[in-house]
């Protein structure tokens, strides 16, 4: 999911939207800072690269 050009609360909707579609286990990969948030909806940051500029995270769903 590329959330880079996304104003506002629309990076934690989409992450939200993106998480809610995941079967338990399943991991997402974004390409916008959601650390905080993921945390707070109790997903684990399994992963997270940074190249060009540019910061990518792989997110897992849980239980």
């Amino acid at each position: 999911m590329d959330a880079g050009g996304a104003c506002c609360r629309a990076p934690v909707i989409l992450l939200e939207e993106g998480m809610d579609r995941l079967s338990s286990g399943g991991t997402l990969r974004v390409e916008v800072d959601v650390r905080v948030r993921a945390r707070r909806m109790g997903r684990e940051i399994v992963g997270e690269e940074k190249a060009g500029g540019k910061a990518t995270f792989l997110i897992r769903k849980g239980g």
